[in-house]
């Protein structure tokens, strides 16, 4: 009798842990051991090396970044969903792409997407606030769109201090996709030279969002950092006047147009770890529209 109901109890355990399991939301946050950008990858944002601006690592110029957590996966449309669903005057099913995912994927995994750069603040506050953290961003004066309730203008301001859940920077998104201090990869994509092996991407999407996590992840076991969605990041685009000196945790200037958005996307033909996904005439996006093909990820400190 004791055999058999250590054998049910056995049985119980193992379904409940397979049923949670397969509740899990898709961030799992991996944590990255701080250091430098490349040059490669400075060169690609910031202008060293030439005679107008004397910038140059060999003369003490770095961005570096500490240690921190960021998700494998973009957030998925389950995740966002669960958090926001709350929201009275949020909506929490904003993507384009809410049905008819590919053969054999899960539509709620699939990132979520069209949504605002506010809208990514927002949610991390509030998934913060879900897991008893501190929430980094204080936002205020929210206008937000009348048809689909995404945030349209806020006032915002970020400490760093708190420990809930955040934008990546562009440092830290670059950093990141370029595998950190475990990098491998000499070329642009995300962990591999082949850019089928990593990302959906134009050739092999068939013009649609995928189930995050499907492709291979790159040395930190990071995924979809090529393709799927492009990503918002916290950072004005770069255009403050550098010296050379190191940068730690660099956030990007205080003001500007456009705001970074990183990585490739289902609809590009290539764009890698290394370069910024390029909208209207810009660098990225404005903060307070909404894009089809970019989403996000989130961070945290590691302090």
């Amino acid at each position: 009798m004791m055999k058999k109901n250590c054998k049910l109890s056995s049985f119980f355990l193992l379904c409940c842990f397979f049923f949670a399991s397969c509740g899990k939301e898709k961030y799992d946050m991996v944590k990255v051991k701080g250091g430098s950008l490349s040059k490669d990858f400075l060169e690609m944002i910031v202008d060293i090396d030439s005679e107008e601006t004397a910038l140059s690592a060999e003369n003490g110029f770095s961005i570096s970044v500490s240690d921190f957590y960021i998700s494998k996966f973009e957030v998925t449309q389950k995740l966002y969903q669960e958090v926001m669903s709350s929201e009275l005057d949020a909506n929490p099913s904003p993507s384009y792409f809410h049905e008819n995912p590919a053969e054999n994927e899960v539509q709620e995994l699939r990132p979520v997407e069209r949504l605002s750069w506010y809208d990514c603040l927002f949610f991390c506050n509030k998934l913060s606030e879900r897991e008893g953290l501190e929430p980094v961003y204080i936002i205020e004066n929210i206008e937000r769109y009348s048809k689909d309730k995404a945030i349209k203008r806020a006032v915002v301001s970020a400490d760093y201090s708190k420990n809930g859940y955040r934008l990546p920077t562009c440092a830290e998104w670059m950093y990141a996709a370029n595998g950190g201090l475990k990098t491998k990869v000499s070329g642009k994509y995300s962990g591999s030279e082949e850019i089928s092996e990593v990302a959906w991407y134009v050739n092999n999407a068939d013009g649609k969002t995928h189930q995050v996590g499907l492709k291979t992840p790159n040395e930190l076991g990071l995924y979809d950092m090529t393709g799927n969605v492009a990503e918002w990041c916290w950072d004005y685009v770069w255009s403050d006047t550098f010296e050379n000196i190191e940068y730690s945790d660099y956030t990007g200037p205080d003001a500007e147009r456009y705001r970074y958005i990183k990585g490739g996307c289902f609809i590009e033909e290539s764009a890698g770890a290394e370069f910024p996904y390029e909208i209207y005439d810009g660098i990225g996006g404005i903060q307070g529209l909404r894009y089809y093909n970019t989403g996000f990820r989130i961070a945290r400190n590691a302090k």
